[in-house]
């Protein structure tokens, strides 16, 4: 495998909207989709400096169409843009589908059919349509939301009643890594509440988080004057022991999108170009681990391609997003990158050391329980935020020194692994 770019290129511009519900969330509430995908895309297209008309193609990812009624969402998603008569495609790559996106269109430009392309991923997974209106919606039942999640899972494999992902993706690797690296379970939920504190501390200093709260002040308004008594309480159960609530994701609707062009163009534009240096997709399905939990091999593949691809190691990584709906998983997939050393990243989390201003940031937007998930939206904006905090325009969470090598690894349930490197053109 040649594993590598006939030609480099660039992300010249991306866009999020706020993560949230389409119901009740301010900025977004009353949308609908196709809404929501044009604020992402118009944001990018402006933050690239660029009309619609000078995007030559569009991939459009989607997951759940049960909640978009929108299954030729390509088409549909091209014409409110502006892109009506432009190639393109809509794709699904679960969680991980933006990501892949921009492998897909970095790979269409690098070919030299085309010198621009958008990327965009927009989701809904707490409301679908109210009956045959495209712009009326209710509630989704969160058993059924998370049924439909389960249809990603070769269905072989699946249960009537769905899969029990809070256990394979949080009890047993959580067991696994204690047993593992002698962590003791009272070290274990320490180091949980330091890791919830500091997501939960970067979502309150971004202004397009789902949860704009602090665990402190989630706590004060429960009537707990001490945090980690609140997060011993009634408030924060064991979801699957030992994995407590505030460790998994908080369910979102949202969109992102990203433009992509040859990097010898990259003047053209109206920011700094970021460029693709590497990236590796591999995929699984259940079980995804043998007998040590906290090892996926799935990953290894994606993190090993990416990494050759790119001429890098962890040792070279200034800024890490993992896959964060599981916080252990984020920290075995860290371990993984060489970004944490392996059977430390517990205890580094456990002392702040994963806060935007600490040694090894990660998710500084908050991720998968601050900023919130949009299963196919949710790639996006990790590279949203790691391009912002490569440019120095994170605001309030920007790192003291900007990050010259970001990595985005996600987890497409189940079990699609993308890693992507990005650094400067």
């Amino acid at each position: 495998m040649r594993n590598r770019l006939g030609e480099s290129v660039s992300i010249v511009g991306v866009g999020c909207t706020r993560f949230g519900d389409l119901l009740s969330t301010e900025g977004i509430a009353g949308l609908s989709l196709p809404e929501l995908a044009f604020m992402a895309a118009r944001e990018a297209l402006d933050d690239a400096g660029l009309a619609p008309a000078d995007v030559e193609t569009v991939y459009a990812g989607n997951v759940m169409a049960q909640s978009s009624h929108m299954p030729a969402t390509y088409s549909q998603i091209a014409k409110w843009i502006g892109l009506d008569g432009r190639p393109g495609l809509h794709f699904d790559a679960a969680c991980s589908t933006t990501n892949v996106g921009v492998n897909l269109a970095a790979q269409a430009i690098a070919s030299g059919v085309y010198d621009t392309a958008l990327v965009v991923g927009l989701e809904a997974t707490r409301n679908q349509p109210k009956g045959l209106s495209p712009f009326e919606r209710e509630p989704i039942p969160s058993d059924l939301m998370w049924l439909w999640t389960d249809q990603c899972v070769d269905q072989a494999y699946a249960t009537p009643q769905g899969y029990d992902i809070f256990t394979s993706y949080n009890g047993i690797p959580g067991l696994g890594y204690c047993r593992k690296y002698g962590v003791s379970l009272e070290e274990y939920d320490r180091s949980m509440f330091e890791l919830a504190r500091t997501r939960m501390l970067h979502g309150s200093l971004c202004e397009k988080a789902f949860i704009q709260q602090t665990l402190e002040d989630e706590a004060k308004a429960a009537g707990f004057n001490d945090a980690w008594d609140f997060w011993r309480s009634r408030y924060n159960p064991y979801v699957s022991y030992p994995a407590r609530l505030r460790s998994l994701v908080t369910p979102a609707d949202g969109a992102s999108a990203i433009v992509l062009a040859r990097t010898a163009n990259a003047r053209r534009f109206k920011k700094p170009a970021i460029a693709i240096k590497g990236f590796g997709t591999s995929i699984s399905d259940l079980p995804w681990y043998e007998r040590d939990p906290t090892k996926l091999e799935v990953d290894r593949v994606a993190i090993r391609n990416a990494f050759d691809m790119a001429g890098i190691t962890g040792k070279d990584i200034n800024y890490l997003h993992t896959h964060d709906c599981s916080h252990i998983a984020s920290i075995i997939t860290a371990e993984a990158t060489g970004y944490l050393p392996e059977g430390r990243g517990l205890a580094i989390a456990r002392e702040g050391g994963t806060r935007f201003d600490g040694p090894r940031p990660m998710a500084t937007h908050g991720g998968r329980h601050s900023f919130g998930h949009a299963w196919a939206a949710s790639a996006g904006s990790d590279t949203w935020e790691a391009v912002k905090q490569m440019r120095g325009e994170a605001g309030k969470r920007q790192m003291p020194k900007r990050p010259e090598i970001a990595v985005l690894m996600t987890h497409g349930y189940a079990l699609i692994s993308n890693c992507l490197v990005l650094g400067a053109a």
